[in-house]
């Protein structure tokens, strides 16, 4: 944490008017918090008796590092904060950009002698963490059962850190999100056709043309539409025959991301034929992040939310992080919030980053049970590992030998009599094989 003190001696001439102290903010802060304080009473006697006498009141508001305005608390709170996923009361949750910040100055009244008045503002780094959540769900606002304030607190229980709602063809939901303190909610939408399904992440508003269109030219232009307005693209369960699969082809437009895993197991179906075709594109140098999502529309026995989990390292949980870590494809897709976990690194890159060729590459797990298959996978071949009984953690040390990218795999057999299912699939750490 960083910590800003200043002070400031108000004036009695000074009274009824505004002003501003500025103050900086470098890059990186997740969140910022102001305190101040001030004699606002004074005790004085009279006639033997103590009276406390409100002599100074001083309100406090803000500005951010781009000059918006972000709040105002009067003079009843000494302290408030911000940050881009929960704020004070009275203040907008805004990330915290780099720049000069202003506190504005309320003299609303001040004693003959004036008043000095100290300032504190606390700064907290971002850092890199990992976050779990699910980027596929529907509410009533398209054909799930649930409403989106159910939804969200169904997800809390789930201990998810963020969720994506995804209504088919519908976005009017996403004016009227939840927004709670230990949770991120992001709007988003999956675009529904009969030729295939896409998700539109992290805009309120993907598109303004009718989502119905008849023609490659007029998805194109839909898709594109989307991504103007800044959404991030998904092409979700490309192999779900025959009703939903992606029909279109994968050269109709640009997009960021393939949902490999939709709903809770990756059994022998469209789940498998996708991770085959996405294994196929990496080994022929293609870069795909993929994400996981329940695809939830009711509760059942493998219906919940983060039933599959997508993991992402961010610097915050702000909407803005989280979706640049999807896109930069940091992170993993597991069975449920409760399946294992990894970080992988060589050396100052992480999964959807790139190392040079033949780089150490070291791999973290956690939550393993004993016989668990972690397999390392290139382009070259696999190697395996088993974990032993006990399980929790394990932690491999391998190189890249000439690859052009290691992902990795935690195959888990479940109950006695079932065959083998993978519980995770990470995103690829990819080599520069020309180092």
């Amino acid at each position: 944490m960083q910590t800003i003190a200043f002070e400031r001696f108000i004036r009695k001439d000074e009274e009824r008017t505004y002003f501003t102290i500025p103050f900086e903010v470098p890059e990186g802060i997740e969140r910022l918090d102001i305190r101040y304080d001030y004699p606002r009473r004074v005790p004085r006697e009279e006639d033997g008796a103590t009276i406390v006498e409100e002599v100074n009141i001083v309100d406090l508001a803000l500005t951010a590092g781009d000059g918006e305005y972000v709040g105002a608390s009067g003079s009843d709170r000494t302290h408030i904060y911000i940050s881009a996923y929960e704020s004070a009361q009275g203040y907008a949750a805004v990330p915290i950009a780099a720049g000069t910040w202003q506190v504005i100055v309320g003299a609303y009244k001040v004693a003959p002698e004036g008043v000095t008045v100290r300032y504190e503002v606390t700064l907290t780094e971002k850092q890199m963490r990992r976050f779990q959540g699910d980027t596929h769900m529907h509410t009533t606002g398209s054909d799930g059962v649930l409403a989106t304030a159910e939804l969200v607190d169904l997800c809390r229980r789930q201990r998810l850190d963020f969720a994506i709602i995804t209504d088919h063809n519908n976005y009017s939901g996403n004016d009227h999100l939840p927004a709670p303190s230990d949770m991120t909610v992001i709007p988003g939408a999956e675009w529904t056709h009969y030729n295939g399904h896409a998700g539109f992440l992290g805009v309120r508003r993907p598109y303004r043309s009718p989502f119905c269109v008849n023609t490659r030219e007029q998805a194109r232009a839909q898709i594109e539409e989307a991504r103007r307005a800044g959404a991030m693209i998904v092409v979700n369960h490309p192999f779900c025959q025959p009703e939903c699969g992606w029909k279109w082809g994968f050269d109709l437009a640009p997009y960021d991301a393939v949902e490999i895993w939709n709903g809770a197991l990756m059994l022998d179906n469209e789940n498998t034929r996708c991770l085959a075709w996405w294994h196929a594109q990496l080994c022929a140098g293609r870069r795909i992040a993929i994400t996981g999502g329940s695809d939830f529309h009711r509760p059942g026995p493998l219906s919940l939310p983060g039933v599959p989990c997508t993991c992402v390292y961010a610097m915050s949980r702000s909407p803005e992080d989280l979706l640049g870590a999807l896109r930069a494809g940091r992170g993993y897709v597991k069975m449920s919030p409760d399946a294992p976990d990894v970080d992988v690194r060589a050396g100052e890159a992480m999964l959807g980053g790139c190392a040079p060729g033949n780089a150490h590459v070291m791999a973290r797990f956690e939550r393993l049970r004993g016989g668990d298959r972690v397999v390392a996978i290139t382009d070259r071949g696999e190697e395996a590992h088993t974990c032993p009984p006990g399980g929790c953690a394990m932690t491999l040390e391998l190189r890249g030998e000439a690859a052009k990218f290691m992902r990795f795999e935690v195959i888990r057999t479940l109950a006695n009599g079932l065959p083998p299912v993978r519980v995770l699939v990470s995103n690829p750490i990819y080599f520069d094989t020309e180092d």
